[in-house]
């Protein structure tokens, strides 16, 4: 067997269980979850912003506290919140492909990892923020961003 070889064979062994860890390894931030929500909801109102200076973004929080973290996240020692943020543009004649255009320029600025795009949606996420789904929809023009905070230690169930 040579060396090359031997090492292939150990990182096929050590790959699954670096996934498995992965997945119900306990969340690093040190934020608490209303500190996380407010991160992303100031975050996303700044993406909004940065496209549309005028804009006063409306904020619904739709899921808060959800559990999450694999296996300990199931008994909420670790949560999540879901949110949407959005706001129009208040200019009618706005054309909704230059928006997401923008829109795409602003998220790399600001650091995001752009995951897929698919017509005028974009998934993205960034490390500290959480996750989001940004779409420009024609009619009216505007912006819409769904997206759920990084998960965190939920403090009500430490252990």
């Amino acid at each position: 067997m040579t060396f090359p070889l031997r090492l292939r064979l150990l990182a096929a062994v050590l790959a699954p269980l670096a996934l498995v860890s992965a997945c119900t390894r306990e969340p690093e931030m040190k934020m608490t979850p209303e500190e996380s929500r407010q991160v992303l909801i100031a975050e996303a109102k700044a993406i909004i912003q940065a496209v549309f200076p005028d804009a006063e973004p409306l904020v619904a929080v739709q899921v808060k506290d959800a559990p999450c973290g694999g296996l300990v996240g199931t008994e909420h020692t670790s949560v999540k919140s879901l949110l949407t943020v959005r706001s129009d543009t208040a200019d009618d004649t706005s054309n909704p492909d230059e928006v997401f255009r923008k829109v795409l320029t602003v998220l790399r600025q600001r650091g995001w990892t752009i995951n897929y795009t698919k017509g005028r949606v974009a998934g993205a996420e960034r490390t500290g923020v959480g996750g989001i789904s940004v779409g420009v929809p024609g009619s009216p023009v505007g912006i819409n961003i769904g997206g759920d905070t990084e998960c965190v230690k939920n403090p009500e169930r430490a252990t």
